[in-house]
């Protein structure tokens, strides 16, 4: 750096040649921001990691005078993301708006704290409750024949008769025959 300011007398002088030689990137370090940007991926990182690195990039690219929109922005990070961000990423594109860091980021990082704590409270519930306290599907319903029998006695709106043999249950229709 020192070969750059070497014929400068004053700090404005020195400030100046610096401000030019560094604010002026060449073409190839603002593709590689870019192709960093494009081959982001959060891997194994954390959401606050993952948007660090993003942010990052996103500041490069303004510092050298090559701003990122906050669409681009959304759309590489959306990119990069596992695939349990899938739904809300979907309801995060419908916006009208794009999503500034600090928006896109707060949402990321709700839905891994909301992901993390189903995934443990589950794994905790499995492995501390014995199977027969586990929550159990519902038993499917089974026929009362003495209450349909007994309605189709009062009313002639109860009775059904397609396909039953007398007597039978038959699951497609829902009825008792008599």
């Amino acid at each position: 750096m020192l070969h750059l300011v070497a014929n400068c007398h004053t700090l404005y002088c020195v400030w100046r040649t610096l401000e030019k030689a560094l604010a002026s990137p060449s073409n190839s370090r603002i593709m590689q921001l870019y192709g960093s940007f494009q081959d982001l991926r959060q891997g194994d990182s954390s959401v606050s990691i993952y948007m660090q690195q993003a942010k990052s990039l996103f500041d490069e690219l303004a510092t050298a005078s090559r701003p990122m929109s906050l669409e681009d922005f959304n759309l590489y990070v959306f990119r990069g993301l596992h695939g349990e961000f899938k739904d809300l990423v979907i309801n995060l594109i419908t916006k009208a708006e794009p999503l500034s860091y600090a928006g896109l980021h707060n949402h990321l990082l709700t839905h891994e704290f909301l992901q993390k704590n189903s995934l443990q409270s589950i794994d905790t519930t499995a492995s501390l409750l014995p199977s027969s306290l586990l929550p159990q599907p519902p038993p499917l319903p089974t026929p009362q024949p003495s209450a349909h029998l007994a309605m189709s006695h009062h009313s002639s709106n109860f009775s059904c008769n397609k396909g039953c043999s007398h007597g039978n249950w038959h699951p497609n229709n829902n009825c008792y025959t008599h």
